[in-house]
């Protein structure tokens, strides 16, 4: 390859590339196969944590306001620079700086005792905050030309492959979740060695994903497909809706209670009174909402919106998690739900759900679609293809995480003077002159 600096041209030689590209694969192997021992034992934890919780729910979601209180001091004392997924985002566009190591205990503390005390977060957030703190560090212990941030995309695959057991999914949510409208392909090979080497280890560790065993009987034909393509359009809009919610929620209750500490407790107790008095049914990952829809529970036409507000306003108010899981019961209780009024058996449709509204609320269009294969089969693959386009559509490029446009499928059209409102025509048909001004001819 020639490179241009001005006037002077340089070779590259083949073999360097090369070279570089066995590194990083050599790299990724050793980052996956840490951080999928550390998301291992941290996924095991938040499992043990939530199921405790769950079994004393009575009791210990009271005192899931002093777990917020506890989580706003550790951050506040110790978390005040490189911890969130904000930092993690603008330390992949190589803006701001490093990401600590121990913004991963934060995580560990924050999250298990948010679930211990039966809090309505998910975990992702939380493993991909530690897979890319440890890849990124491990990047600026290596003399690689952006190796940082090749490192810490890597990591992020890792996380998410580990906690899930979706490599394919977690190779391709690292690598476009990051650039709106294209894939990071710098770090193909470190991300895609990461991904699945925190994928054998996480399972060696006894991490495995919840996938229920449940059949397509739906010939994909026209209308199957325009049936498909409504349901993923639902879950377009209620994405778009969850990253409404939560802006606005972060927005009002700052707003409305300026201390953080204060407000972490008083939006604590509130949240803890709803979910006693919902008997703990948002409470946690909500994997029992995901169960009841996919093996055919009872699921309520409101369960998708509940979960998203219980989450949301979580979040907002200081409690560390992650929302990815939430998606993924809402999804399903929505996709159960219309799935009768759409003419799809309600369990498959739950599992297109699942995925779709998953791919809306991240603004992501590959990685929800192997998602769906992966954890319920090659046969899904075409519906979750359908259903997932149309999310990506009708959630007019919003997404929970801070992502820095690049391109997407609707572009803002520039205002034009009076005297450059032309037909859309091709350029030479009109040439280099001016239009002429009123009054005046050729």
């Amino acid at each position: 390859m020639y490179l241009f600096s001005g006037a002077v041209m340089k070779w590259e030689r083949p073999y360097n590339t090369v070279l570089e590209q066995v590194l990083y694969a050599l790299l990724g192997i050793a980052a996956g196969a840490g951080i999928g021992a550390v998301v291992g034992i941290f996924g095991r934890g938040v499992l043990f944590f939530s199921d405790l919780g769950m079994q004393n729910f009575s009791l210990y979601v009271w005192f899931m306001p002093l777990a917020g209180l506890f989580t706003v001091a550790m951050l506040k004392r110790w978390g005040k620079k490189g911890i969130g997924m904000d930092a993690a985002f603008a330390a992949s566009r190589g803006e701001g700086g490093a990401l600590p190591l121990r913004g991963a205990l934060f995580q560990f503390a924050g999250t298990w005792s948010a679930h211990l005390f039966c809090a309505s977060v998910g975990r992702e957030g939380a493993a991909m905050q530690i897979g890319a703190a440890l890849g990124e560090n491990i990047g600026r212990a290596v003399p690689l030309r952006g190796a940082p941030r090749t490192m810490l995309v890597a990591g992020m695959a890792a996380g998410f492959s580990a906690l899930f057991g979706t490599p394919v999914c977690a190779l391709f949510f690292a690598l476009e979740v990051t650039v709106v409208g294209g894939l990071r392909l710098h770090a193909l090979t470190a991300s895609a060695f990461a991904s699945f080497a925190a994928y054998f280890v996480a399972s060696l560790c006894g991490l495995a994903p919840y996938a229920p065993a449940v059949g397509i009987a739906v010939q994909f034909t026209l209308g199957s497909a325009l049936r498909v393509f409504a349901l993923g359009a639902a879950c377009g809009l209620a994405g778009l809706a969850f990253c409404l919610i939560r802006r606005f929620s972060a927005r009002f209750f700052a707003a409305c209670m300026p201390n953080a500490y204060l407000r972490v407790l008083l939006a604590g107790a509130m949240l803890a009174c709803l979910l006693y008095l919902s008997g703990g049914r948002y409470a946690g990952l909500g994997t029992n909402l995901v169960q009841a829809a996919a093996e055919g529970g009872t699921v309520y036409a409101w369960d998708w919106i509940v979960k998203i507000l219980f989450t949301a306003i979580t979040l907002s108010v200081g409690f560390l998690g992650g929302e990815v899981t939430t998606f993924f019961a809402a999804g399903a209780c929505l996709g159960s739900a219309l799935g009768g009024a759409l003419g799809l058996p309600p369990a498959a449709a739950a599992c297109i759900g699942y995925a779709a509204l998953f791919g809306a609320a991240t603004n992501t269009l590959i990685a929800p679609v192997f998602l769906c294969a992966e954890l319920f089969g090659a046969a899904f693959l075409p519906f979750a293809a359908v259903a997932c386009i149309a999310a990506y559509l009708f959630n007019f490029g919003h997404s929970v995480y801070p992502q820095r446009l690049r391109e997407g499928v609707v572009r803002p059209f520039p205002r034009l003077r009076r005297e450059e409102r032309r037909l859309p025509l091709s350029g030479p048909l009109y040439g280099r002159a001016r239009l002429p001004r009123r009054g005046q001819t050729h």
